[in-house]
């Protein structure tokens, strides 16, 4: 359903400068990315100014601009104070407008685009789900602009610091909420666990009467004050959906319900819990649908980029986590590597970013997990990195620098089993590339 731009200026409360019947459809924040009939938001960023790139958004077909400042192209144009807050509420009112069966939201301190993943596959063609892990004030308007014509909506929702959740959940308006599991991630912003939790619990409190919150059973919700119907998701038999979930000797997550079992395309045991969560999701979303069949579906996703995804390169077999890292999904990926059954195994491992006064604490707890990891070889990268090394027969790099880079492709050799797993900001998937671009000797 497309809106004018005379709509448009009303909904951002903004001044319209042009044709006021011009129609437009979804949204952009990037010239390289708009479609025709999009509104593309001019947003000044730390690296780019979107004023820049006004002309580009026009020759790429968008019908009309959010702008801060004049700007001349012969086209219509909305200025307004805040191009970020106005698409926010751009977002918010069309919201209003979407005829969605239903809409279901993730959070979660890890599992949030896996989980998002796997839902948004099982619910068929006309779903509209976050691109890429677009869970923010950006993301998340992007998400519901471009579900004018959707029948389901899967929004992943996330969060660095309390108080992020609340509008976004606002936003979203979920029928179903996904929990997925709370860790130790962004302490620098909330600080302990507790606040974690009572942070991304404002996801289900947003929930109507009539809507379903889906939890692992290990998180305690009793006290919250939630309208919606709770359904945990375990291993024990209080769940009100008993699972059995495991790795097989390749580290295939094993996912049992009642009679179905299935092998999933993902690896280790934390995202066998992901799986049955989207499919505890799905199947409140499409009640028509037999679960044994959506098991079958669910067996043949794969991995989002840089999560656990696996690479066979050069005879080498990466394990590529290196999207992001946290105490929580460290822990997991180590205890799945310690469990893989290969040859020489190659652990790399870079800092755990956002930890705040906890990353000394949680650095030098990481040494127990990387020794029962068992791997033949340990190479750890950056400043916090330096804590474990000490006590980890390891080799140690200071930087993520491409020197540094370029030296650990250097160690590895055909046959290996390499995990890589570090927080997004030291890009630890360029050591892959490199072997892409080289031949590696066998020893």
């Amino acid at each position: 359903m497309t809106f004018s731009t005379e709509q448009l200026a009303r909904y951002v409360q903004g001044s319209l400068q042009g044709d006021s019947n011009v129609q437009c459809n979804g949204a952009s924040i990037d010239s390289r990315s708009c479609e025709i009939g999009n509104v593309f938001f001019a947003l000044e960023g730390e690296h780019a100014d979107g004023h820049q790139f006004v002309k580009q958004a026009f020759e790429a077909g968008c019908a009309v601009v959010v702008a801060e400042r004049e700007i001349e192209v012969g086209a219509p144009v909305v200025l307004v104070e805040n191009a970020r807050s106005a698409l926010f509420e751009l977002a918010l009112q069309r919201r209003k407008e979407l005829s969605v069966t239903k809409v279901i939201s993730v959070t979660g301190s890890v599992g949030k685009t896996t989980t998002k993943n796997l839902i948004a596959s099982l619910l068929g063609e006309h779903v509209v789900a976050s691109k890429k892990s677009f869970n923010n004030d950006l993301g998340v308007p992007l998400t519901i602009l471009d579900a004018e014509h959707a029948e389901f909506l899967v929004a992943e929702v996330g969060a660095n610091d309390v108080g992020e959740i609340e509008p976004l959940a606002n936003l979203v308006q979920p029928d179903i909420a996904v929990l997925t599991a709370i860790g130790l991630a962004h302490l620098e912003g909330f600080g302990d666990y507790e606040t974690v939790l009572t942070e991304k619990v404002k996801l289900l409190q947003a929930l109507p009467p009539d809507g379903v919150a889906i939890v692992p059973e290990s998180i305690d919700l009793s006290s919250f004050s939630i309208a919606a119907s709770i359904c945990t998701v375990g291993t024990s038999p209080e769940a009100d959906v008993q699972i059995e979930i495991g790795t097989n000797d390749l580290g295939y997550a094993t996912l049992r319900i009642g009679n179905d079992e299935v092998v999933l395309s993902i690896l280790g045991k934390h995202n066998a819990m992901n799986a049955a969560l989207a499919l505890v999701a799905v199947g409140y979303a499409r009640p028509e649908c037999q679960r044994r069949h959506l098991m079958q579906e669910i067996s043949c996703v794969e991995a989002p980029s840089g999560r656990l995804q696996i690479h066979e390169c050069n005879g080498i077999t990466f394990l590529d986590d290196s999207y992001n890292a946290n105490p929580t999904s460290m822990q997991s990926a180590l205890e799945l590597f310690g469990e893989i059954l290969c040859g020489r195994k190659v652990l790399i491992l870079g800092d755990m970013l956002e930890l705040g006064e906890h990353s000394y604490a949680e650095h030098q707890t990481l040494s127990a997990s990387i020794n029962t990891a068992q791997a033949d070889v340990v190479i750890l990268v950056g400043d916090y990195m330096k804590i474990p090394s000490r006590s980890v027969a390891s080799i140690y790099e200071p930087e993520a620098s491409a020197e540094a880079m370029v030296r650990i492709a250097g160690l590895l050799d055909v046959g290996d089993t390499v995990l890589i797993k570090g927080s997004r900001g030291l890009k630890l998937e360029r050591i892959i590339e490199m072997k892409r671009q080289t031949k590696v000797s066998s020893s």
